[in-house]
This record gives C-alpha cells, structure tokens and sequence, in this order.
C-alpha cells in the first residue's frame, strides 16, 4: 500500500471518529433529555419503595372487605383493583 493512501485511509478514520462522537454526543443529548421527562427522579427519591408496596396491599384488602360486606355484586370486585391503583396514584 503506498504511503499516500495510507495516509487517506486513516484521514477518512479519522473522520469518521469525529463523525460518531458528534453522533454519540446528539444521542447522549437526547437521552438527557427523556430522562428528565421520566418518572425515573420520583422511584430516585423514594426512600422506602416497600411502603408503596405496603400500602396498595392494605387499600386492596379493606376495598375487598368492604365489597364484602356491602355484599355487591361479583362485577364490583373486579374494580377493587382498578380503585386501588387510583388511590396510590392521587395519594401516595
């Protein structure tokens, strides 16, 4: 290979480093970007995830217990947890 096309083919490599590291930074950019639009902060500064957890069990059972004894109809039930994720998403 003479000197002179080894010397094109490691500019044109060179080139296309540049080419990607801009690209990787526009991607980087732009997962910055979704990243600060997502929920990813709020389960961040949740100290105690379990308590969430906790809680979406216990609305759950007294929802259950209640329908029981109102003695609703078995279609109620299939709401209980359609409510209680209402519940965890105004509340808690």
């Amino acid at each position: 290979m003479p000197p002179q096309s080894k010397t094109t083919a490691n500019e044109a490599a060179m080139k296309e480093v540049r080419r990607l590291r801009t690209e990787v930074a526009d991607l980087q950019e732009k997962l910055a970007e979704i990243h600060s639009r997502s929920d990813v902060d709020v389960a961040a500064r949740d100290p105690h995830p379990w308590l969430r957890i906790a809680a979406t069990v216990g609305v759950t059972f007294v929802l259950g217990k209640l329908i029981q004894a109102l003695r609703l109809p078995t279609a109620t039930a299939v709401a209980i947890p359609m409510i209680s994720n209402e519940v965890n998403r105004r509340f808690l």
